[in-house]
């Protein structure tokens, strides 16, 4: 194979997939992923010689590109197949550039899906790098950097180190707080329901609302505009006024594209958008099916188009006559058309590669949550091609006095597309009565008041947020899933029920940014510079441009927030009605340099006294005195977990680890187990000579001697079968708790 065309991908997996398909033919290598980005602590962007940007070979990716490089100096031809899209497109750039692209004989192919007809399709076509695409892609990047690296410095000066701004991602963390400021403000008022029990002259009772007085929509705003009703209508008739059935049609939903997808995925299924990517992308690059041969179930996932391929389109109309019937089939097929311009339309939208196999026919080869995800794939597929659902929808109109009641309700006279993609509204309809005519005297049984109180929007939930993102033209479709795992990353959000709630530090970070720089992290300018990005692509501007476009406004914006960044600064800080009792200063509530909220003098740094914001608990007091001042030791929390540190912080710096009093157990080590944190924040007990010594545990370690075999420790462990237990590390005999009596 050294002398055989090369075929250059990103995954290993979906290497061996094509190679598979292609029968020896071509060698195919993985590149696994981005082999050159900007360099990862520093701008990497020359703003001042028009935007040149400083590409690196990533650390990790200088083997792979040797080998690639190795094995395109002797193929004869070479064909980059990364993924179908921008970001793809600047892969196979960055790739072709380091292979001396320029020579001739790299060429691009674009592989929709990894089947054998797909990757027949995608080498049939070959084609030179989009550079187009490329420049689209590299001014994303070039953007995004200068606005990440540029604010994120200014965030660090102004709270503290470690926080992140972005394009997209700020943008996003502003909806989510504007949403919670929307509901912590919302005030209920108070509204009222007036429903009417009736009966028809067979005695079938049935409820009707209150719609219209005098021809008007009512607003009930209190109990006694109800009562005022009540009592107009006490001695009033209730008659049938008009009944109206018609035929309601529901049309079915087009195909997945990469944000409805992620809404669905995170609905029905409650998968978070990235990891919702990560098993598509496992569904796209293939999976073994049986006899070891990888197959890719569905096309590219990473799409805004909603077009189908003659083809496949065939396959499910086949398909649905076969196993639904005729009667779920349109004479035509159901052709979606583009809502947005500038569409990812070199690829299609998100469907199965083959009609007829259908998720029980693969459900054995799949992992749990494949399974599910191809499911609503399929499903949804199969769908949009079926016809609409029909239901027969009646309204019944009562007349009393000048006041109309109103009841509707639906009954399914054909499922049609539902019978592929059934609904999640469980809501049933009221049950009309089945003997009423116009024109029918009905009895009046009671009134049904009822008080409500108007409530705030909801809070986004991932699934509304995508949703929100992609009608605003925010971002693109294939970055939602990463804007939001920033989100979680950096703490801004939390999750609750599903619920995206914003973190004082998300706050925060939105009121800095809203108030300082309200252009740049503006919905209106964000959706701009998405649609400016789209016009690169398709060759109607010129990517510099773009950037010198954006770059201007931003650079005076930023110089005018580093002039007042002193003030800005000041203006975080929270007043107290605190004295402090070192200078009789006031004291203001601060963020130190680990995220952190703490409460100064305002007289800093004239004086420097410092509290932790504890609340009023009660500090844990440690039993024994300072070795260096003689105070009081007590048990504090800090960047690295807890640890034993002086009252008298910070004119008495001293500082201990929490000793849990049991030796280390190696040979001839002198040291002691201590309480530990790790770098995601999990409790550890490791030795107090590290490094000389790496004896750690998970578990916590508790000073009795095992009686099975005298270790000098047992170990406190917990599972969800028997809760805490306790047992010795050494023999794995369990252990009774010894409590200690006092004398």
């Amino acid at each position: 194979m050294a002398d055989s065309p090369l075929i250059i991908v990103e995954s290993p997996s979906k290497a061996r997939t094509i190679e598979r398909y292609l029968g020896g033919e071509y060698q195919v290598l993985a590149c696994n992923g981005h082999v050159k980005d900007l360099p990862g602590k520093k701008l990497g962007v020359d703003v001042e010689k028009n935007f040149a940007v400083q590409y690196e070979v990533l650390p990790d990716k200088k083997q792979v590109l040797k080998k690639l490089k190795q094995s395109a100096s002797k193929a004869p031809s070479i064909y980059i197949a990364t993924d179908p899209d921008r970001e793809g497109e600047a892969i196979a750039w960055h790739v072709a550039t380091e292979l001396n692209g320029s020579s001739g004989k790299v060429l691009r192919v674009l592989f929709n899906e990894i089947t054998s007809d797909g990757i027949r399709e995608g080498m049939d076509d070959p084609r030179d790098l989009d550079q187009n695409l490329v420049n689209a892609q590299q001014a994303r990047r070039i953007i995004d950097r200068i606005v990440g690296f540029k604010v994120s410095e200014f965030l660090w000066k102004v709270l503290y180190s470690g926080l992140s701004a972005g394009r997209v991602q700020s943008v996003a963390l502003r909806l989510v707080c504007e949403r919670h400021e929307e509901i912590v403000k919302f005030k209920p008022e108070e509204y009222w329901i007036l429903e009417v029990a009736l009966k028809t002259k067979n005695g079938e009772p049935f409820t009707a609302k209150l719609a219209r007085v005098s021809g008007e929509k009512v607003e009930l705003k209190n109990e006694a505009a109800v009562n005022d009703i009540m009592a107009k209508l006490e001695n009033a008739s209730f008659i049938v006024d008009s009944i109206e059935k018609k035929e309601v049609k529901r049309k079915p939903y087009a195909p997945f594209i990469t944000s409805t997808l992620q809404q669905d995925a995170a609905t029905r299924l409650k998968l978070s958008p990235a990891r919702t990517m990560r098993i598509a992308q496992s569904l796209y690059e293939g999976v073994e099916l049986g006899g070891g041969e990888p197959t890719g179930l569905i096309t590219y996932m990473r799409t805004d188009s909603t077009r189908l391929a003659p083809a496949s389109i065939d396959g499910a109309r086949s398909y649905i006559t076969s196993q639904y019937g005729a009667q779920y089939l349109p004479d035509t097929p159901t052709l979606y058309g583009q809502k947005k311009k500038n569409v990812q339309d070199a690829h299609e939208a998100i469907r199965p590669t083959d009609p007829s196999r259908t998720p029980d026919s693969v459900e054995q080869h799949l992992e749990p949550a494949q399974i599910k995800l191809y499911d609503l794939i399929w499903r949804r597929f199969m769908a949009s091609q079926m016809n609409p659902s029909i239901q027969d929808r009646t309204t019944i109109i009562i007349k009393a006095s000048d006041t109309d009641f109103r009841v509707s309700g639906s009954v399914v006279k054909f499922d049609g597309f539902r019978k592929a993609y059934p609904a999640m509204d469980k809501k049933e309809d009221p049950i009309l009565p089945s003997d009423i005519v116009e024109n029918d005297k009905l009895e009046r049984d009671r009134f049904l008041p009822e008080q409500h109180f108007t409530k705030p929007p909801p809070y986004f939930t991932e699934s509304s947020l995508i949703k929100e993102l992609d009608k605003l033209g925010i971002g693109r479709p294939s970055t939602f899933a990463e804007t939001l795992s920033r989100l979680n990353k950096r703490q801004y959000v939390t999750r609750d029920k599903q619920k995206l709630i914003p973190t004082e530090a998300g706050l925060t970070v939105n009121q800095v940014l809203t108030q300082n720089l309200p252009d740049i992290f503006s919905v209106d300018f964000t959706a701009k510079m998405e649609q400016e990005l789209d016009e690169v692509e398709s060759g109607e501007q010129d990517y510099i441009d773009v950037l010198h476009d954006f770059y201007g406004p931003f650079r005076t914006s930023m110089e005018s927030v580093e002039e007042r960044r002193g003030k800005i600064k000041k203006s975080l800080m929270e007043k107290t009605d605190e004295k402090c009792d070192k200078c009789g200063e006031p004291m203001v509530i601060k963020w130190n340099r680990r995220g952190e909220k703490f409460i100064a003098c305002s007289g800093f740094p004239d004086c420097r006294n410092a509290k932790s914001l504890d609340g009023d608990a009660e500090p844990e007091i440690v039993e024994k005195p300072c070795p260096k001042c003689g105070s009081q030791l007590q048990i504090k929390r800090g960047r690295f977990g807890r640890y034993i540190g002086c009252e008298k912080y910070p004119d008495c710096r001293h500082t201990e680890s929490i000793s849990t009093g049991v030796a280390c157990a190696r040979d001839k080590c002198e040291g002691e187990l201590v309480e530990k944190t790790s770098r995601r924040g999990k409790v550890f007990f490791g030795c107090n000579r590290y490094p000389d010594c790496d004896e750690a545990t998970w578990n916590r370690p508790i000073l009795q001697p095992c009686e099975a075999c005298e270790n000098h420790y047992i170990e406190e462990r917990i599972n969800k079968t028997k809760g805490t237990f306790h047992v010795c590390p050494k023999c794995k005999t369990e252990a009774e708790l010894v409590e200690a009596v006092e004398d």
